[in-house]
């Protein structure tokens, strides 16, 4: 009892904790961007923009640790972070208090030091929860991630660094901290968009704060060297506010759940592995015609540019040529519906997303009296009959799930609907698959098998049923020739009379 009382006490705590967090990160910063950007709260500028300002920043710092210290798998990579932001912060207040206003202060200080260690501690904290969160990613998307990378890269050092580098002045070590600052954003802004090419694209709800916090960090920093370079852009304190969104964003994530952030190979369509190379192909493109159109001939750059793009062309034509021939090795030539091996693939990609909640339901039908009508009228009438029934299945399942041929007289139905709609599909698949034809009656039997609620793999639900259709199968071998209408429970079917 007294460690239920102590555990309670605890998370009484960590909630007032995150309350206080949260009223200090959003409320903090609504008062500086008000202050600097609407001029309300004149006269007030040391209490805003110096303490205010910095109590946010450590806050945010507090809330990685606290996120670190409530995930075990991610403690690591969020005291790294953590570590990150309270550098930063540290760098902070060490400006407030010896810095501003003191123009004879050194250049690199302290501070310097504070602000460019958070950036080795970030890229170990990033690279940190990647590895914690990422499951069975393709190698295509890890080169997708390398190649955003490097082209954000390629464009930040064309864009900005090359900018700051014709600018810095002073000694040497005050022109390498003046261009460390660049070549950090660059890295860091780099890593975020590997990471989200990384996640296909679709970061989610944690990795859009934590990679949005990061991005406005990198905007924040440049917009601040350029405004100290030659006056580039106006003066004034208006950026501290883009300063602590970056702080809120990173520290928002730990008010997300762990679960929503894992990075996972992504199921979309496969026409979204030629677009980073084709997109940020076309970025080097376009820089190299920038960089050399000065230095070399016009007809030089139209033809790298004209060779570039014809890589890109080919790349294309050959995903669009590899598409079409795993179509055409997953279909089935007589019905058009998918083969065995599609059906294995999607029957495990199913068992992925299945949940209790959201079951699916796979199928099997074997068709009785086909080899009856086979003898009838000819392997040619069959192979029409087995079209036809094709045709006729593929309708009846129309947008509730996926039908497939698995063998000579063997099909298959994966059903991913609601599971209210499980019963009547079923139903009419089974129609579907009955064919009479002057005097030969064409059926099936079948057997189901309910996912995950009854197979925990899909070689388990496919023996499953296999054993449930057979069994059918051989309790009709002297049963009145009937229309059978399946139960997606598994139970005995209801028997129809058959139509004649």
């Amino acid at each position: 009892m007294e460690a239920t009382e102590t555990a309670r006490g605890q998370s009484r705590n960590a909630r007032r904790l995150r309350r206080g967090l949260a009223v200090l990160l959003l409320g903090g910063t609504a008062a500086v961007a008000l202050h600097d950007w609407l001029g309300v709260g004149a006269g007030l500028d040391f209490a805003v923009n110096e303490a205010l300002y910095d109590a946010v920043i450590l806050g945010a710092g507090l809330a990685c640790l606290l996120r670190a210290s409530e995930y075990r798998r991610e403690r690591a990579a969020w005291l790294w972070i953590g570590a990150a932001v309270l550098s930063w912060g540290a760098a902070e207040v060490y400006w407030t208090a010896f810095i501003e206003g003191n123009a004879s202060a050194p250049y690199p200080s302290p501070a310097d030091v504070g602000y460019l260690a958070f950036y080795p501690l970030a890229y170990i904290g990033l690279a940190m929860l990647v590895r914690a969160r990422a499951h069975e990613i393709k190698w295509r998307l890890w080169m997708d991630g390398l190649i955003a990378a490097l082209g954000t890269a390629a464009l930040g050092t064309a864009f900005v660094f090359d900018f700051v580098s014709s600018k810095a002045t002073g000694t040497t070590l005050e022109r390498l901290t003046t261009l460390s600052y660049p070549l950090g954003d660059i890295a860091m802004l780099a890593m975020v968009v590997g990471v989200i090419a990384l996640t296909g694209w679709r970061p989610g709800r944690t990795w859009s704060l934590l990679l949005a916090g990061l991005s406005a960090l990198v905007v924040a920093d440049i917009a601040y060297t350029l405004q100290a370079t030659e006056g580039t852009l106006p003066g004034g304190e208006w950026i501290n506010p883009i300063y602590l969104i970056a702080a809120v964003c990173l520290a928002a994530a730990v008010w997300q759940p762990a679960e929503a952030a894992a990075i996972t190979s992504s199921q979309a369509d496969d026409r979204r592995e030629i677009v980073v190379p084709a997109v940020f192909a076309a970025v080097m493109i376009g820089l190299f015609a920038m960089q050399y159109d000065s230095a070399t001939g016009g007809l030089s750059t139209v033809l790298w540019a004209a060779t570039m793009t014809a890589v890109v062309v080919r790349l294309t034509m050959s995903d669009r040529e590899n598409r079409k021939l795993l179509e055409e090795v997953r279909t089935d030539l007589l019905t058009g519906l998918g083969n065995r091996g599609r059906m294995q693939v999607e029957l495990a990609e199913t068992f992925e997303r299945a949940s209790g909640e959201q079951p699916a339901m796979l199928y099997l039908f074997d068709l009785n009296g086909f080899k009856r009508y086979n003898d009838t009228f000819g392997h040619p009438a069959g192979d029409r009959l087995l079209n036809r029934l094709g045709a006729r299945l593929r309708t009846a399942i129309g947008d509730d799930g996926s039908a497939y041929r698995i063998g000579g007289d063997e099909f298959c139905l994966l059903l991913t609907c609601a599971e209210d709609r499980f019963e009547a599909v079923a139903r009419a698949a089974t129609e579907a698959l009955t064919e009479r034809d002057r005097g030969v009656e064409v059926n099936s039997s079948w057997g189901a098998a309910t996912i995950p609620a009854e197979a925990g793999d899909p070689s388990a639900a496919l023996q499953l049923a296999d054993v449930r259709m057979y069994a059918q199968k051989e309790s009709r071998r002297t049963a009145h020739p009937a229309v059978p209408v399946p139960d997606p429970q598994g139970a005995e079917p209801a028997i129809r009379a058959s139509r004649g």
